[in-house]
């Protein structure tokens, strides 16, 4: 009579091999997990953007996004600034907040580094001088990995850049 199931050793052949493809796969999972966390930061940052964008083109009113603690990592409000003085009060409209996040870090060119505002012809503006904006924020992911820099023209278009692994460990 055959026996059906397996032996001591094939049980070990198999627990071994499945030990070597987990150790091969599993470095290249997190790594495509944190470039999928900082791709998906980068286009939400960039979505805001370009919200605030069309908001005051539609609106023809100054909207800012403001980074929460000057730090866009750690998330940003965006709001119609109604009584223009460029600060969030009582009548101006919140249209959208959003939380930290998660797994990145960012950088950006003053002012850009607290505040992106428009005004009603879509150009970037400067709440106090109200010179032109342009700068760039840069997202990179908390561990080692590459990253993207958004980069705000004196227009007020907002483009993409991909970073260099060397980009962001300066940034670290």
């Amino acid at each position: 009579m055959k026996s059906h199931g397996l032996t001591l050793l094939e049980l070990l052949i198999t627990i071994t091999i499945l030990c070597i493809v987990l150790t091969i796969g599993i470095p290249s999972f997190t790594k495509q997990i944190s470039e999928t966390r900082t791709k998906t930061a980068t286009l939400a940052l960039l979505e805001a953007i370009e919200t605030t964008r069309s908001i005051a083109v539609s609106l023809d009113k100054r909207t800012i996004l403001i980074a929460t603690n000057k730090k866009w990592h750690q998330g940003w409000t965006l709001f119609v600034d109604n009584n223009a003085d460029g600060t969030l009060d009582q009548g101006d409209e919140i249209i959208q907040v959003r939380e930290e996040l998660d797994a990145v870090m960012t950088t950006a060119s003053s002012p850009m580094n607290s505040y992106i505002a428009f005004v009603g012809t879509g150009e970037g503006r400067q709440l106090v001088t109200n010179g032109f904006l342009s700068g760039n924020i840069k997202i990179c992911p908390k561990i080692k990995g590459e990253g993207y820099s958004l980069i705000l023209s004196k227009g007020g278009r907002t483009r993409l850049n991909k970073l260099t692994n060397a980009d962001c460990s300066a940034m670290r």
